[in-house]
């Protein structure tokens, strides 16, 4: 099975330009990438930008604090993060053993030796289980082609700071034409679009411990924490701690399909939590 191209926001926590160029060489036009040298601001990117994956460097981490206890908080923090882990010469064995035991979901271990030639797969790799590849896959077979491909560019638009205006034209059509077509296969006109999208994404960020309304709705780039509790009501019928309660992008998933008469049509796949 084949699956679609999901673009994606990647913050790449190093110190190294050599990472940071064979990170950002073969994510060239595909994702935007975000870099820092701090741990601290890497998690202040994470919860303040809608971040998709974190590329983390070994050699980048805290002094003293050991690789599994770094990339396990990351994971407790923001589950939802797809983390790749460049593991260099030097890092302690029995540290990443233990990560390798711990099971950790959507991660992948790449030695430093690889990066070059092997970053653009695992990147890839741990996008399946982003927001975008899970929405889209749980649509794609009950809306027309083209309307599927709005869907997935509406959720990119929340990650690139796309208007309306620029998510009609990536699709090669005004924003009224966009909307005819939306309507046509039953779903929401192009700037509605955008507003579920970003509540997509919500859905699934507020399952993570580590971020709260208040960080979400600044990723959203809503004008306050007030205004997306609104969006959220109007929309999904439900609070912040409810859509958590009730099963973050799952819920909010269904609450969508609904709006758009798929309710009961569509299965949703175990992987959408």
């Amino acid at each position: 099975m084949s699956f679609p191209k999901i673009m994606a926001l990647v913050t790449v926590l190093t110190r190294d330009p050599q990472v940071l160029q064979a990170v950002q060489g073969p994510l060239l036009g595909a994702h935007s990438v975000a870099a820092t040298r701090s741990w601290e601001r890497m998690s202040l990117l994470v919860r303040e930008r809608p971040a998709t994956a974190v590329v983390l460097d070994s050699g980048a981490l805290p002094e003293h604090v050991a690789e599994d206890a770094a990339v396990g908080d990351l994971r407790r923090r923001y589950p939802s993060l797809a983390l790749v882990f460049v593991v260099r010469p030097g890092a302690d064995p029995v540290s990443l053993f233990r990560l390798g035991r711990a099971g950790l979901g959507n991660l992948v271990l790449l030695p430093a030796g690889a990066l070059a030639s092997d970053v653009a797969r695992a990147i890839r790799s741990v996008l399946l289980n982003g927001t975008g590849a899970l929405v889209t896959r749980a649509v794609s077979s009950y809306v027309p082609s083209r309307e599927s491909t709005a869907i997935r560019f509406a959720l990119e638009a929340v990650q690139r700071g796309w208007a309306t205006e620029e998510l009609a034209a990536r699709l090669g059509l005004t924003r009224p034409h966009l909307s005819v077509r939306l309507g046509r296969a039953g779903l929401p006109s192009a700037g509605h679009l955008l507003i579920w999208a970003k509540l997509l994404h919500a859905g699934r960020w507020l399952t993570d411990p580590g971020r709260s309304a208040e960080s979400i709705s600044r990723q959203l780039e809503y004008s306050s924490g007030a205004a997306f509790r609104r969006a959220l009501r109007t929309c999904v019928g439900a609070t912040p701690t409810e859509v958590k309660e009730r099963g973050g992008l799952r819920f909010v998933l269904r609450r969508f399909l609904d709006a758009c008469g798929l309710g009961g049509s569509v299965v949703i796949d175990r992987s959408v939590a």
